[in-house]
This record gives structure tokens, sequence and C-alpha cells, in this order.
């Protein structure tokens, strides 16, 4: 079962990407300068048409190296089936959605991306812990001081 979903994990990623593309189309999108209602939605849905193409074009020259007799060099560990990596993510969208406002905004990014970034398999910490603080730091900048929005201030009021 699990073999005949990853097979339309892709074309399932593009269809769904056109879904929310064609309805985010019919609200206002706006300009650049000055987004609409269904900017976001818009961009949203193409970035998944996007995924979804790289996700069909990969398995397809997977599915090609292997009918020619190639072999996977990457460990068979528990961190490589796909079900624990989706299960695990899930848990670190729905640990950052609770303690966001507890938090704020700016403690709880960084954990979540460094559990996003960090491999296990690998243990290396610096480049997850650098690239959790780019992530923040630019993505603080962009919405806090560019556009001036309000994010989560939790147990740092002074952010």
């Amino acid at each position: 079962m699990l073999s005949f979903l990853k097979a339309f994990e892709g074309p399932i990623w593009i269809a769904l990407g056109i879904l929310i593309s064609l309805l985010a189309y019919n609200e206002s999108i706006g300009s650049f300068r000055e987004p609409g209602v269904g900017f976001v939605g818009l961009a949203s849905g193409l970035f998944l048409i996007v995924i979804g193409s790289v996700m069909t074009i990969s398995r397809r020259e997977n599915a090609q190296q292997e009918g020619k007799g190639e072999t996977k060099s990457a460990m068979q560990t528990s961190w490589a089936r796909p079900s624990f990596k989706f299960i695990y993510t899930l848990a670190l969208l729905a640990l950052y959605a609770l303690f966001l406002n507890l938090l704020g905004y700016v403690i709880t990014t960084f954990f979540l991306m460094f559990g996003l970034f960090f491999d296990p398999v690998k243990r290396r910490w610096l480049p997850p812990l650098l690239a959790s603080l780019a992530s923040v730091a630019v993505t603080y900048t962009v919405f806090e001081i560019w556009l001036k929005s309000q994010l989560p201030r939790g147990i740092l009021p002074w952010w």
C-alpha cells in the first residue's frame, strides 16, 4: 500500500498545487508591491506544483536506475523510512503550534528549524544550528522589521 501511494506522491502534490492555484486565482491577487488576498495562495500552489514535479522526475530517474541494476548506497535506517519522517515532521509542527504564543516566534521557530534541519544519521550539529539561526534572522527581519507585522513575543517581551 505504501509503495502504491509513493508512486502517486508527486502527481498528488501537483494536483493539489493546481487546485490551490486555481482557487487563489479566483481571489484578488493584486500586484507584487500590493498583494491581494489570493497572492500567497497562488504562490503556495505554484510552489507545490514545482515540488510535485521534482518528486515525479526524481522518482522516474530512480526507477530507471533501479531497472539498470544500480543499487542505492544510502543507509537503510528507521530515519530513511518516509513514514517516520512524516510523523516526525507532523510532531514538530504540532509542537510549534502549541508553543508559538507561549515561547514566542524567535525561540519556537529556532527549535522548529533546528529539528527540521538536523539529520540524526549524520549527527552534525553546526550546520543545522547555523541554518536555524539564519532562518530566524531572515524571517524576523522580513516580517517584523520590514513589513512591520507583529510576531508572537512570548517570554522575550523586548523581541
